[in-house]
């Protein structure tokens, strides 16, 4: 049987990620997999993807926690250079 954590690594994306997936579209990690494996297969994927972890980074510096917005920002920068789209603006 597998466990969450073996999902999360044959799916492409890291523990932060899926978190951001699940936290942004309410959603069990598990379901966060899938649709996070299926959004990497598409440009629009992955610029809703950046987006996600973009913004999560924003919301943090938004409610003052520059701690977690840096955590946030790692994970974004992590996936961009794992990923590379054009930037959003």
């Amino acid at each position: 049987m597998l466990a969450l954590k073996d999902c999360i690594d044959m799916c492409g994306l890291t523990e932060d990620e899926v978190v951001a997936i699940a936290e942004e579209e309410n959603l069990p990690p598990i379901v966060a997999v899938l649709i996070g494996s299926n959004l990497l297969r598409s440009e629009n994927g992955l610029a809703y993807l950046g987006e996600i972890l973009r913004n999560r980074a924003e919301k943090a510096v938004d409610r003052g926690e520059p701690e977690v917005a840096a955590k946030h920002r790692t994970t974004y920068e992590n996936f961009r250079q794992r990923c590379p789209q054009p930037l959003v603006d």
